[in-house]
């Protein structure tokens, strides 16, 4: 089960994404066009931001040791792929959640 959630982060989407990618994916391939999940920013880079280590975050050994310290979002906004706003090959009215309105 551990093995499913950690290929989850490395691609870059929760459960219920990856539900909703492959129904994205049958409609952009419908049209001739390619998936992009905005959100994946390469394997290594999304287990990168999932344990807030590496280059842009804090140092290995922070996951072994109880330190607390600051997440890299606020938990309403996430790191997406440069120049993509939304994920490519969907179009507005095909998503399958919608967004929240304020």
């Amino acid at each position: 089960m551990a093995g499913y959630h950690f290929w989850g982060i490395a691609k870059g989407e929760t459960t219920v994404e990856s539900q909703d990618h492959e129904h994205y994916e049958r409609i952009a391939k419908g049209r001739g066009e390619d998936f992009v999940n905005s959100y994946d920013l390469g394997k290594r880079k999304n287990l990168e931001f999932f344990f807030n280590i590496g280059k842009d975050g804090y140092p290995s050994y922070t996951l072994f040791l109880p330190l607390r310290i600051e997440p890299y979002t606020d938990g309403r906004a996430w790191v997406r792929r440069p120049g993509l706003d939304r994920h490519h090959g969907v179009r507005v009215g095909e998503e399958l959640t919608d967004e929240e309105d304020d």
